[in-house]
């Protein structure tokens, strides 16, 4: 990995201190609501909070938004929050924007929603900066060929993949091992938490069923430039911080 983050649960008061003193990255997840959005008071207290953290990251909102709906409200609803993320990105210095892909399986036919979201992204992404990089994260997705595909007809080289290994072990047919492996280079970023494969609990590393030490080593190989952030929550952060340590994964 390059560098390893803690996604902060919408509390960087806390995660803040703990990332400086341990030299890690944030991932500032209050922006998500989009309530916090207007907030500009909110903004100003996370960048004075983050600012002695190099590297930085934003999880934009994703509750109900499309990009690939065949509905053009509803497109353009994901357009203007992703929008306001980009711009709360921009205010806190974020290198790294975390989407989702916001598929949900059954709603759309598979060539129709990689042409929609192809032109959402391009559109998107097109006249903003080119150092962020704009990372989908897979959610309800089944298996990882739709994401991928839609990665490939992006075709921009700061936009990839977010692979949330959680989000992979509970709501998809397909083994984790398998996403790493049919996504590949196109992973520039990863989720790590746990969880028994029934809900998305995430958990700390080692306390689910997740095969996490085969799962760190596949995105070595396959994956070696990608941002690890740990997603876990509560005593799970210091239970993966420990984990990834004790197995070889970080110094």
């Amino acid at each position: 990995m390059s560098a390893i983050l803690i996604c902060d649960d919408g509390d960087v008061d806390e995660v803040a201190p703990y990332c400086e003193s341990h030299g890690f990255g944030i991932e500032v997840q209050a922006f998500y609501i989009p309530v916090a959005l207007e907030d500009d008071t909110k903004v100003e207290q996370h960048r004075s909070r983050i600012t002695k953290i190099p590297v930085r990251a934003l999880h934009a909102p994703f509750g109900d938004l499309c990009p690939g709906s065949f509905d053009s409200a509803v497109r353009a609803l994901a357009r203007t929050r992703f929008e306001q993320g980009y711009k709360v990105a921009r205010a806190l210095d974020a290198g790294h924007i975390v989407f989702h892909h916001g598929y949900v399986p059954g709603t759309s036919g598979r060539d129709g929603w990689i042409k929609r979201s192809t032109e959402f992204w391009r559109d998107f992404v097109d006249g903003k900066s080119e150092t962020v990089r704009y990372h989908l994260e897979n959610m309800l997705e089944r298996e990882p060929g739709l994401l991928s595909d839609v990665v490939d007809e992006i075709d921009r080289p700061n936009v990839d993949v977010v692979f949330d290994v959680g989000h992979a072990h509970c709501y998809s047919r397909v083994s984790p091992l398998k996403w790493v492996e049919t996504l590949g280079s196109r992973i520039g970023y990863v989720h790590l938490h746990d969880n028994h494969g029934e809900a998305d609990e995430h958990l700390g590393l080692g306390q689910g069923t997740i095969p996490m030490t085969e799962i760190c080593q596949s995105l070595r190989e396959y994956a070696p430039n990608a941002l690890w952030a740990i997603e876990a929550e509560g005593v799970g952060v210091s239970e993966s911080v420990n984990w990834l340590t004790d197995n070889g994964f970080m110094n």
